[in-house]
């Protein structure tokens, strides 16, 4: 089940549930974290593939946390079985060539590069030359020019740069949406390229929904958001995650954004809907003489006025009018019609 919005010039809004380390190394967990995004409404589950040894070095302060992180081969099959039972897709955040190599091996789509790997050449290389066509890079506290190395090296897949950046929660004024926008006018004709957003705004914030909304509206079309069972369970990244209920609300809130930016075209009235079409037809005033009308005369702008009057096919653009001889006489207050003049 395909639950993205189709705006009008065919691209999507993809909407991520972010689950990161949430599952604390429990495949129970880990199930209802996935129940749960695929309820709210959410196009796909993230959870990082943790191997400590991808991530740490053995003494390392949080190398023991790392570990217990650490789920079976078989669990992960399991867990991708079960988020396309509930019709969205799983996807892995990966550290190394352990867990791309199992991401390959198990059907994954999509893997995420974290912010740290935007730099790392050899994992970006690996990427490059796996069997996986989708990667979202992260982008948050990368230079320009680190993003384009990186977007050179995985030039022959789908990549996603996405921004955004988690400070417990990121305070607003640090997000620089704008980015969005600059970005991707920057790697504007790059084949297989989109931008989006890892918003982490405070969950307590009037703008919890505002600043996808935002992102959204600057041309972002994958959002990011963390997923959690229960914020007062202080699951990992509770700090910017929403509940079940709050993430539902998100993701309706973001369709509806991206129903309503759309898409224009380049024909005259910019591929308006047939609602404002006939929104138009509505409001428009009639020509009218401002004046008796003698035959002969040339009409100008001053010897019309819009009114509404009781007539069919009426005629409402001056334009149409303006510079065209009468062939008959008007009286003042009488719609023009198109037998009145040449």
């Amino acid at each position: 089940m395909d639950r993205t919005v189709t705006q009008t010039d065919g691209s999507k809004i993809e909407i991520i549930a972010e689950l990161a380390q949430g599952f604390e190394g429990k495949p129970m967990q880990a199930s209802l974290l996935i129940k749960a995004a695929a309820r709210s409404g959410a196009d796909a589950a993230k959870l990082q593939m943790v191997f400590a040894d991808e991530l740490a070095t053995p003494g390392y302060k949080y190398y023991d946390l790392f570990r217990s992180l650490e789920m079976s081969d078989e669990v992960w099959a399991g867990l991708v079985s079960e988020a396309r039972a509930y019709g969205i897709d799983l996807q892995v955040d990966i550290f190394g060539r352990r867990s791309l190599a199992l991401a390959e091996k198990i059907g994954i789509r999509t893997v995420k590069l974290h912010g740290t790997d935007i730099g790392n050449p050899g994992l970006l290389r690996d990427v490059a030359a796996s069997g996986i066509n989708r990667a979202l890079l992260g982008a948050g506290g990368a230079h320009r020019d680190e993003i384009a190395s990186a977007l050179d090296i995985l030039a022959a897949k789908q990549v996603v740069v996405l921004l955004g950046f988690q400070a417990y929660p990121t305070p607003t004024e640090t997000n620089q949406i704008d980015r969005v926008r600059s970005l991707g006018d920057e790697f504007k004709g790059r084949s297989g390229l989109s931008i989006g957003f890892a918003d982490h705004a405070d969950p307590e914030s009037p703008l919890r929904l505002a600043l996808a909304s935002a992102a959204v509206g600057a041309g972002a079309t994958v959002i990011e958001k963390h997923l959690t069972l229960g914020r007062n369970m202080e699951i990992e990244d509770f700090e910017s995650a929403l509940n079940p209920d709050q993430f539902q609300e998100f993701v309706a809130t973001l369709r509806g954004v991206a129903q309503a930016m759309g898409a224009t075209s380049a024909s005259d009235d910019y591929g308006m809907s047939d609602a404002e079409l006939g929104y138009r037809k509505m409001i428009r005033r009639h020509v009218v003489a401002a004046r008796d009308l003698a035959a002969g005369e040339v009409i100008s702008p001053e010897e019309i006025v819009l009114k509404r009057a009781d007539i069919e096919d009426p005629i409402t653009s001056p334009l149409e009018v303006i510079g065209r001889k009468l062939i008959a006489s008007i009286k003042a207050n009488s719609a023009l019609t198109r037998s009145d003049m040449e």
